[in-house]
């Protein structure tokens, strides 16, 4: 299979080291770090990428001083003299498995609201970040040598560990770049104005990071290739800069990325979700490349081996980054190196990873629960009595429990009453926006069949029959369904058709009028709505302050943009009081002022899910419920479905 990536698969010289292959895992923050210093968590996460072949990894920021931490007490703080420690261990794992690995030095500048008495936000000049909204404060000559020591100081700190070498984080509006960039750089002295005075700051940090490392260790610089910003740096500008960078002879890659936190929308399109487009931002890279004579690497929704070797063979990048695919599935090269490409677990950009780290939480991944928890999950090891294991259900409960327990050697018989496996997220994979969501249940099917799993789909296990089902244990994935109220909050309805998100998205009407009444403020209304909008007038409601509420901050600008640009009229703090022929009455739930909707041809109303567990007593009657798992426990998330059916699966 190696014959097949012969580029991707390559061997490549980046300063002083030689790298096995050209895949490259970004710098990002697990947050499974504890108070600023490596633990044995977070090096069995890195670990793991490097044991599964990754030729590069780059921690997230790392604070130089405790002006410019990436917030909540999360990352790793290299301005502590304790973490050298930390650092050696990490060296010791991810070189004995053959990687290397490189620590982000930077500060966060006005971008990461981590503020405290006596303890101002530090930046070039005082220009509000509209992600933060907090004006910092102008640094003065002495804080910008104070920085840059303490840059030089977190380098030593790397160099003494046995770690292979420095990113400097240069992009997203940190401190080097918001000097760099005249949105954020707006002072008068040697450290403003022209572009030589801009990059001044960065090429003294380039110089004394240098300084302590040394010729045989790495260093590389990450910066935008385009911040993306009115009166920021453009395409054009960035060029420049990668070329006046490179030529210092000081730098061994640039490694280019896109934005600036300074602006809200730029601060989310680091990490674009599905649907965006795959390899979004490689022309960035490419234009950098045709400038300069170092390395240079992208990254940007490149989640499939087959566009990473193209990108390398066009000659667009040196190395490429696949950062949240490896969160998915850390043993990617692995897999390709044995010709196994079919079995690696694809990352469909559901962006729980982001959703998570935003939150100050350790990163999830929507479909693999090991991830973040390598120490606590390890390898699940194989059954010291195989046993015949039945289970009823085929979402992704069901389907992760099934992969598990036959990979553990156990006989699987797994029911499902549907004619094909994946429940909701089949379902939801029917929306333009998750349709990227059918990649997992592909690859769950494709699974399943590798095991030789006895499937028996389009069949509904009754009460009288499961106590009959000729198994050693059950597992129980019955899942949830809407609930389904006669009316919507005590609304009075009359003459207009209430449905429910997953009957609008496998039965779509067309040239109606649809109100879309959200309550549950996840995703499941707002995919109905992705579902209608464009065949259909859709308007949405929900009593809370916006639309979609509890959507993550990356999901919610693709999602308002299309239903937005497709004519949706979003209806925010308002509730249903009636309906009748075809006039809707709403009421804000602040003011008590009432609206009319007029022509409203049907209802599709969100007031969550219930859970489906009529056979829980029929099984725990015969004794064989080992485990239930999933929404027919409590209607949750994706992740925390596949996690119990995991989890079951080892407990067997």
């Amino acid at each position: 299979m190696s014959q097949d990536f012969p580029n991707l698969l390559s061997p490549i010289a980046i300063g002083p080291l030689t790298l096995r292959n050209r895949v490259l895992v970004t710098a990002h923050v697990p947050g499974i770090e504890a108070g600023g210093l490596l633990n044995e968590d977070y090096i069995a996460y890195q670990r793991a990428r490097a044991a599964g072949g990754a030729a590069l990894q780059i921690s997230g920021s790392s604070a130089v001083h405790e002006t410019g931490g990436v917030g909540g007490k999360r990352g790793i703080n290299a301005g502590d003299n304790a973490v050298v420690d930390g650092f050696g261990k990490l060296a010791d794992a991810i070189h004995a498995e053959g990687g290397r690995f490189l620590i982000q030095l930077g500060h966060a500048g006005a971008t990461v609201n981590d503020t405290d008495a006596g303890r101002p936000l530090l930046a070039p000049s005082p220009v509000m970040s509209r992600l933060i909204r907090e004006t910092p404060k102008e640094m003065t000559i002495g804080e910008i040598d104070m920085i840059i020591e303490a840059f030089a100081a977190g380098a030593r700190r790397v160099r003494t560990s046995g770690l292979d070498g420095v990113e400097i984080l240069a992009a997203f509006g940190y401190l080097a770049g918001a000097f760099m960039s005249p949105y954020s750089n707006i002072r008068t002295d040697e450290y403003g104005g022209s572009l030589e005075n801009r990059l001044r700051f960065t090429c003294r940090l380039i110089d004394a990071v240098r300084d302590v490392l040394g010729p045989d260790r790495i260093l590389g610089l990450r910066l935008p290739g385009d911040e993306r910003v009115e009166g920021g740096l453009s395409q054009d500008d960035l060029q420049e800069i990668s070329v006046l960078l490179a030529q210092t002879g000081k730098l061994d890659y640039l490694n280019v990325i896109v934005g600036t936190n300074y602006d809200r929308k730029g601060r989310m399109e680091h990490w674009p979700p599905a649907p965006a487009p795959h390899g979004l931002f490689v022309p960035l890279a490419a234009g950098i490349k045709k400038r300069v004579a170092i390395p240079v690497f992208t990254t940007g929704r490149i989640t499939d081996p087959a566009m990473a070797e193209a990108v390398i063979a066009a000659g667009d990048a040196d190395m490429v980054g696949m950062t949240r695919a490896h969160i998915s599935d850390p043993d990617i090269v692995a897999k390709l190196t044995a010709g196994r490409a079919e079995d690696i677990r694809p990352c469909v950009g559901a962006n729980l990873c982001i959703a998570r780290a935003m939150e100050g939480k350790p990163i999830r991944c929507f479909h693999n629960p090991v991830a973040a928890r390598e120490r606590e999950l390890g390898i699940s090891e194989p059954a010291s009595q195989p046993k015949h294991i039945a289970i009823i259900g085929g979402g992704v409960a069901g389907m992760e429990a099934a992969r598990v327990a036959a990979e553990r050697g156990h006989r699987v018989t797994l029911y499902d009453a549907q004619a094909r496996l994946g429940g909701q997220l089949r379902l939801w994979a029917q929306a333009p926006l998750t349709a990227e969501y059918q990649k997992t249940v592909s690859w769950y099917e494709g699974q399943l069949n590798r095991l030789q799993i006895s499937l028996h789909l389009g069949e509904t296990v009754t009460e009288a029959q499961a106590g009959t089902i000729d198994a050693d244990a059950v597992i129980l994935a019955t899942g949830a369904e809407p609930s389904k109220p006669a009316s919507l909050d005590g609304a009075e309805i009359t003459d207009i058709p209430i449905s429910d998100p997953y009957d609008a998205i496998a039965h779509p009407v067309s040239n109606k009028h649809v109100l879309i009444v959200d309550e549950g403020h996840g995703r499941a209304a707002l995919s109905a709505a992705d579902r209608l909008v464009g065949e259909n007038r859709v308007t949405l409601m929900t009593s809370e302050f916006a639309v979609g509420e509890l959507v993550t901050p990356t999901l919610k600008p693709p999602i308002y943009e299309r239903l937005l640009k497709q004519g949706a009229v979003f209806r925010p703090n308002e509730t249903v009081v009636s309906a009748h022929g075809s006039t809707v009455t709403a009421r804000n739930v602040h003011s008590g002022f009432e609206v009319r909707i007029e022509a409203v041809d049907l209802i599709v109303s969100w007031q969550g899910a219930k859970v489906v567990s009529n056979l829980r007593s029929a099984l725990t009657k015969h004794g064989k419920l080992v485990a239930e798992i999933g929404d027919c426990v409590a209607p949750r998330q994706v992740h925390i479905a596949i996690a119990e059916g995991n989890l079951a699966a080892r407990s067997l």
